[in-house]
């Protein structure tokens, strides 16, 4: 015999569910078309992989094991883009003087290492050509991550109005008594 539940009270009313606030506005979406058709042809060696929802998630596969995602985030706001290396890194040049040496050690430091992955997000309410903004984001800030992977975010430059002086914001008015005649 199971005890009897406290909470199972005759006269008790269950909790009812909270609603979303009035200020929180309704749950938009955007219209995205579907990603196959925005998605970016990426150049040989890299080959596109079929996937299970080619509307939401494309992938593309290269025979060194590095791959590239792109995934439309719910309601569409984004557009989630990685990059993952591949398992092996290039040998370092056998011989040389120990400055080369160095030198190929420091650029094999600077890859994205075996296995680590590099995410970068577009923002589809801010973008005016969608397949385009998606291409460029792939090959000017994922592929090149594979050989010099970023530190982090770059910031945004600033508006065009901050830190310009105009001359109307040097010009200080003289207050300076003005002496007639030259000094001696």
């Amino acid at each position: 015999m199971t005890p009897p539940d406290p909470f199972n009270r005759p006269g008790t009313t269950r909790a009812t569910r909270r609603r979303r606030p009035a200020f929180a506005g309704p749950r938009d979406e955007i219209d995205v078309p579907p990603l196959d058709q925005i998605a970016p042809t990426l150049d040989p060696p890299w080959l596109k992989e079929k996937t299970d929802t080619p509307d939401r998630k494309a992938a593309y596969g290269h025979p060194d094991g590095h791959s590239v995602g792109l995934r439309i985030q719910s309601r569409g706001f984004a557009i989630q883009t990685w990059i993952t290396a591949g398992p092996d890194l290039p040998p370092l040049p056998e011989g040389g003087t120990a400055a080369e040496q160095a030198e190929a050690q420091a650029a094999r430091d600077a890859r994205l290492q075996p296995g680590r992955t590099w995410h970068a997000v577009l923002n589809t309410r801010t973008s005016t050509a969608l397949a385009t903004d998606l291409a460029t984001l792939v090959r000017d800030r994922l592929l090149p991550a594979l050989t010099n992977k970023p530190r982090g975010i770059p910031a945004p430059a600033p508006p065009a109005h901050i830190g310009q002086t105009t001359t109307a914001d040097t010009e200080q008015p003289d207050t300076a008594p003005q002496q007639e005649g030259t000094p001696k």
